[in-house]
């Protein structure tokens, strides 16, 4: 019995410690910029990718505004998806990116910064033209990448 007790708890000590470790992990890659109260003026559901977190299926939201964009959790998923945002004029480029196992995704690069964010939507086409009408430099060819690292390399 005090064996099957032990085991209980060295079983709920790895989860707990699972859970933790993947809830900093995501939160690591939250950007945030102070952005003023406005309504949004679309909104895309689909995933993330990142260096620190990858989700599919419609865990994550893109909202547009007048001032730039925000990446974030839908309500069940907010604690371990980390929110994301950039004003339009701090977009170097956003781009098309496709891993060997995802969907396509929509690459935002920020100006003198490495790395960036993603979102995996089968929206992109319609995300990237949205994009350019607020004057962000868009590439649409499909890059390949092995992983997501790659990206944060390529930026430097």
């Amino acid at each position: 019995m005090p064996v099957i007790i032990i085991l209980i708890v060295v079983v709920l000590v790895v989860i707990v410690a699972g859970l933790v470790t993947w809830v900093w992990r995501g939160r690591s890659a939250g950007r945030l910029v102070g952005a003023p109260a406005s309504e949004r003026e679309a909104v895309f559901h689909g995933g993330i990718m990142s260096k620190t977190l990858t989700t599919s299926g419609l865990l994550v939201k893109f909202e547009f505004f007048d001032w730039g964009v925000r990446i974030s959790g839908i309500a069940p998923s907010r604690w371990v998806i980390p929110t994301w945002e950039a004003r339009y004029d701090e977009l170097a480029m956003a781009e098309l990116v496709a891993s060997p196992f995802s969907r396509v995704a929509v690459w935002l690069r920020l100006r003198g910064e490495s790395g960036g964010m993603g979102f995996l939507s089968q929206h992109s086409e319609q995300i990237l033209r949205m994009l350019g009408q607020q004057e962000v430099p868009v590439n649409r060819a499909v890059t390949r990448i092995k992983r997501v690292e790659d990206l944060y390399e390529a930026s430097r």
